[in-house]
């Protein structure tokens, strides 16, 4: 702390301390802290556009390329059910972990970009059809929507589980 000589009338030096008022200081840092808090832009939310059919019934169901088509049916315990284009017989379905959805995807993309020239332009790009099961979690879809922006799948759909896979997942 400083301290301060001061003569007296006796001719003695009295010592004083000098006393220093930070109630200023306060203020004013507490100003700042409040300017910069107002100021600054917090993390935001990052959320994904999902656009959702019209209730309206249609005459004609919607149609897929099978060539180019995946569909994915996450069920319990973080695993994942597969099969490309329509499901046929009980030995398309496929069954792994959640981890290698985006290998799966990965390989039906280079397979699908390597379709004859005879396609059409849409048969080139890569269809996936989400179904969750009642038994997943929602964290699961959630991955799989991940992975559909990181792998860059423009054509995705999110669809009810019909009754022969169901069936089939039990």
């Amino acid at each position: 702390m400083a301290e301060l000589m001061m003569p007296q009338k006796n001719g003695k030096r009295k010592i004083h301390s000098l006393r220093i008022d930070l109630t200023p200081m306060v203020d004013l840092g507490f100003l700042l802290i409040t300017f910069f808090m107002l100021t600054t832009t917090m993390a935001r939310p990052n959320s994904m556009e999902i656009n959702m059919p019209t209730d309206e019934p249609t005459d004609e169901p919607t149609t897929f390329i099978s060539e180019a088509t995946v569909t994915f049916i996450p069920t319990k315990d973080h695993t994942l059910s597969y099969y490309f284009g329509a499901l046929g017989d009980n030995s398309k379905m496929q069954y792994t972990s959640m981890q290698k959805a985006r290998e799966i995807i990965q390989r039906k993309k280079s397979q699908v970009a390597a379709l004859p020239d005879n396609f059409s332009k849409n048969a080139h790009l890569l269809h996936v059809i989400i179904k969750p099961s009642n038994s997943c979690k929602y964290e699961d879809v959630v991955s799989l929507l991940d992975e559909m922006n990181i792998n860059d799948v423009r054509y995705y759909a999110i669809a009810d589980l019909n009754e022969a896979e169901t069936a089939l997942i039990k």
